[in-house]
This record gives C-alpha cells, structure tokens and sequence, in this order.
C-alpha cells in the first residue's frame, strides 16, 4: 500500500511540473500576448490527467500561431455541450460522439481529426471495451445477463454508446439485459478501481483506457480481462465493439476563420514524434475524417439531433397525403366508437358475471354449512358422550354437595365442591363453544391463528369416534410454530373432513390395530399439515374423489373432499392425496406462511 501511495505522489509531482513547464512554454511572455484563445477539452480521466495530455499542444500552438496565449478549459460532457452553447470557447477537443452531437446543433466546424499511435496512425480508435475481472467466471457479454456493470455515462460515446449500439443489433437491450448500470461520472479510473474491488461485476470503458492504465502502473497486468475481443489485426488495443473515428478538433462560432486556418496548419504540422503529439498519444493531426459511422449510430439509437419526435414527422406526413391522412383520421375515429361499444358491453357483462359469482358464492356458503353440520349429526355420539361426563359429574358433586349440607357441615367444606362443579360446566361450555364454531354459518374470514390448537381442539371433538373404533391417534409437531394468517374455521372443516375420513376407512378395513398420525411442520416459508391413516386406502383417482357429489360412501355427501381442495386452494395451498404401503393413505397439505390478507 505504501507502494503504491509513492507512486501515485510521484506521478502527481511530475504532472504538476509538467503543467507549469508547459505554461511556461505557452507563454513565455504574456505581456506580448495580443489575443487570448479558450480550448475545451474532454477530460475523460480528471482534470490533472487532461492537463498533462493537453498542455504540450497547447505550447505547439502557442510557438506556431505567435502572439497567441492558448487557454485550457478541462471540461465533463455537460460543461462542454454548455460551454459550446453559450459560445464561450473557442475551440474544444473531444471525441466524436460529442463533436457530431455539438455539430448538428450549433455553429461549428471540424478542423482535424486525431491520429492513433495504433496501426500506424488510424483515424479510427474510438469504441468500446467490455471489462471484467481475471478471476471472473464469464467469458462473454452475453453470460453477463442479470449482473451489476458500471459505465462513465448514458451520453458517453466510446464507451456506453458504442456498445449499446453493439447490444441491440444483436437483440439485447442493455437496461433490461443488465440488473443495473451505474453512471459514475469522470474520472475513468474511479470505474476500474471499483470493479477491481468486486462492488461490481463489469465495466464499460473506452477503447485503450485499461491499457494505458496497466501501461502507467495503476492496476496489475493480469487484472482484467475484455470480453468479445474484435480489435483489427495490428491495434494493440482490445475492442469489444467495432472502431469509429478518433477524437476531433473543432472550432465554434465564436472564433474567427483566419484564427482558425492559422490553428488547422499548426496542428496539421505537428511532427508525429513531437513531445505534444507523444503526450497526446498519437501521431498528430490529419484533416478531418467522415463522421458518416458516427451519425447512424445516433439514428440507430434514436438519438440523432436532427431526428424530429414522431409527432412533428406525422405532421410532415399529413400535409403531403392529406387524402390519406383524412381517411387514417376517420379510421381512428370509426374504431374509437367501436372500442367504445365493445367496453360497455364488457362492463355490463362483467357486471353479470360479478352478480352470479357472488350467487355462487353463496351457495358455495350454503353447501359448506351444510356439510358441516351433516359432519356434526354423525358425531351425535361424540357430542352426547362429551356433553354427558361433565353433567354426570355436575350431578354426582351436586349429590355430594346436599349431603354435607344436611349433616349441617361448615359452608368450608363446600368450596371443593362448588370448585368441581365450576370446572365441569366449563368443559361443558368449552364443548358447545367448539360445536357452536363448526357449524356456525359465516363467511370465510382470516386472521392470525394458532394450527396446533386448532387440530387439538378437532382432536377432542373426535375423541369418542376414535375411542369407539379402538383407533389411536398420534400428533406430531416440529418446527418453530408461529401464528398463521389462515380462515380458522375452513381449516379446522378440512381437518375434521380428513380425520373422518381415516376413521372410516378405518373401520372399513377391519384391523385391530388402527392407527391415525397428524403432522404439523412449520419451515421458514411453509406450514405442511400431514395425516396418514391405516386404512384401506384410496379407490379412486384423488382428481375424481376430490370432485364434487362424487363419494364412495353408501350414504356420502360427495362434499368433503371436494370443501377441502376449496378450502387449500383459497389459502394459495396444494393438497396432495396417495396411498400408502401396505395399506392406507396420506394427505399432505401446503400452506405458505403470510402474515397478512394476501
């Protein structure tokens, strides 16, 4: 790390020195300045490293135009396009995105295009490269889908741009095709670091920049790799998309034409090993190429600022075919009055259809109760059985209770008694207050409800079925229980229906040993209801026994099972029904966990 602070502070201190020689060179005597003359300059990688790529020109200028004090002005994407806007430079350096975007906008000429050091001085090195780290898994763009990539910005032309262009022609639209893309803004290094870092999975960055960056010593050689490499043979540079026109030199309106004859010559003389073009990494200047590539990319990409909104070119077209334009209104029209109709009509259908699925509601409701309470006349047994203990009880203390009171015993000796008999009335009210819950007729309401408590409860309802068939009965629970936002009532009718269920099959099988397991478990997301029987297991296809009216009992409702998938489905559930070996059946049901109305 201490390393690595020396270096950095060491290249800081030789750039300032080469800013102030360089000034000292552009202006050796200001007073015998006439003229002084601004150039904007993109500063891709910070204002210090513009200044020492750019000072030196700006002292080839300065030595070949005479009188001349050039000014630098290091500028972001939107300083430029404003500083070219109010016309306060008077010449700007920038890529060629930017130069055809200010061009088609404002008063503006190109002087010179920029020769690469690459291939013996192209004129084309602008695009873009696609970065990951060395260690990264993927091995092209497209395995890139759904990661997390950063670029300089939206408007940045060798960079985000260019491969916007390269994503869609191959049918990929960047903003879906990526989870994210993070515009960090100037300077370029900022991006790299970050993706050396892992905050982020990619990088989009102009062609050559993780080279001169590996070249200057801020990151390791064997750091990055770039993705879908396509750089021409002999460019040292890798490419993830194709090369357009390097960086431009253009003059606004501000300045005059002599000025700027006597500027294009002075760059068209630089030497190609002139301290200023090897600063500026290049070969010099040539006279300025076409901008045709540049110009359809903007139209590719819907971009072009000479490119009218829909609306103003579908007025171009009316007043050039109005007769067709009249019958395109009038079809318009003639299907607005269509849709119209069509609406209400499927309003006043919708309307009906609402009414009738409330009517089926309803009935839904009806059958429900129904069932239920046809499920309470065959636990008459049950009921009465539960009902008769804490009465035979209530009588049995009462006898005790008058007993005492006649051999004038003290009311002390009474508190037992009246304590015994207040328990039994409450068993006796706990067992009317659940069969008053299972029949009661309502609609299905949700709330925060104990699964556990409520099976125990049906349990105990069933107790004297079980207890008369001789079937035992087990319940397992694990799992961290929690409340669970369910209908309490429809749950504990698909528990009754299923417990019923494996008492008759139960019984009709015939065994000795009978036996009814219930599951409760409760995962991170899910509560599965599980209840296995040793029965004589399913006839029939669970479609089919699940279907309404349809039972293999003598006297069966055919409503059981069919209220049960009702009762799974409402709750977002799945039911399950097989059997199981040697014989029997299990029932699995699936409830996901909410903690609200869904």
């Amino acid at each position: 790390m201490f390393k690595q602070i020396q270096k950095r502070m060491i290249w800081l201190a030789l750039a300032l020195g080469i800013a102030v020689s360089s000034s000292a060179m552009a202006q050796p005597h200001p007073e015998a300045a006439d003229e002084t003359i601004d150039i904007g300059v993109l500063a891709t990688r910070g204002d210090l490293a513009a200044v020492e790529r750019w000072r030196p020109m700006m002292a080839w200028l300065s030595q070949r135009v005479g009188n001349v004090r050039f000014e630098l002005h290091p500028y972001t994407l939107e300083q430029m396009a404003d500083a070219v806007k109010l016309q306060s430079v008077d010449f700007i350096i920038t890529n060629p995105g930017q130069s055809v975007q200010l061009g088609r906008q404002y008063p503006f000429s190109w002087l010179a295009t920029l020769r690469s050091r690459q291939q013996g001085g192209t004129t084309h090195a602008i695009g873009s490269a696609f970065v990951v780290r060395q260690n990264s898994p993927y091995r092209h763009l497209s395995d890139m889908k759904g990661q997390k990539i950063a670029a300089v910005s939206e408007m940045a032309f060798g960079g985000y741009l260019t491969l916007k262009r390269e994503m869609q022609q191959a049918g990929n639209d960047p903003a879906r095709f990526f989870s994210s893309i993070e515009f960090d803004g100037f300077p370029l290094d900022a991006i790299v670091y970050r993706l050396r870092d892992g905050k982020i999975e990619g990088a989009i960055l102009p062609v050559c920049q993780l080279e001169n960056m590996i070249r200057e010593g801020r990151v390791e050689v064997n750091g990055f790799r770039v993705l879908d490499n396509q750089a021409p043979l002999g460019f040292a540079c890798q490419t993830s998309t194709r090369l357009y026109p390097n960086w431009s030199f253009a003059k606004t309106g501000k300045v005059s034409d002599a000025m700027a004859k006597r500027v294009t010559a002075a760059l068209l003389a630089l030497p190609e090993n002139h301290p200023a073009s090897v600063a500026a990494d290049s070969l010099g200047w040539t006279t300025p190429v076409s901008q045709l590539t540049i110009d359809r990319l903007y139209q590719d990409l819907d971009m072009h600022p000479l490119q009218n909104p829909w609306w103003k070119e579908a007025l171009v077209w009316l007043k050039a075919n109005q007769q067709w334009g009249w019958l395109a209104i009038l079809l318009i029209v003639v299907l607005n009055v269509y849709h119209f109709l069509l609406e209400y009509r499927f309003n006043k259908n919708q309307r009906r259809l609402q009414q009738t699925q409330n009517e089926l509601n309803e009935k839904i409701a009806m059958l429900e109760h129904a069932q239920r309470v046809a499920v309470v006349g065959e636990l008459g047994g049950s009921i009465a059985h539960e009902l008769s203990q804490p009465l035979a009880a209530i009588q049995n203390y009462s006898q005790g209770g008058l007993m005492r009171i006649g051999k004038g015993k003290p009311a002390a000796e009474l508190l037992p008694v009246l304590e015994q008999i207040q328990h039994q009335v409450s068993r006796a009210s706990d067992v009317v207050l659940r069969l008053r819950g299972l029949i009661n007729k309502r609609a299905s309401m949700k709330a925060p409800s104990d699964m556990a408590a409520i099976i125990n409860d049906t349990l105990l309802l069933l107790r004297y079925e079980l207890d008369k068939h001789r079937i035992s009965v087990t319940f397992h629970r694990d799992g961290e229980e929690r409340q669970v936002f369910i209908d309490p009532v429809g749950f504990q009718q698909l528990i009754l229906n299923l417990i019923k269920n494996g008492i008759d099959a139960c019984r009709q099988y015939g065994q000795s040993s009978a036996f009814i397991t219930v599951y409760l478990h409760f995962s991170s997301r899910e509560a599965t209801v599980k209840i296995v029987d040793s029965g004589s297991g399913m006839t029939a296809e669970p479609e089919l026994l699940q279907s309404a009216f349809y039972s293999t009992k003598d006297e069966g409702l055919g409503l059981g099972l069919a209220i049960c998938r009702d009762v799974v489905k409402s709750h977002h559930g799945r039911m399950t029904m097989t059997n199981v070996l040697p014989h029997g059946c299990a029932v699995e049901i699936v409830f996901p966990l909410t903690d609200g109305p869904d």
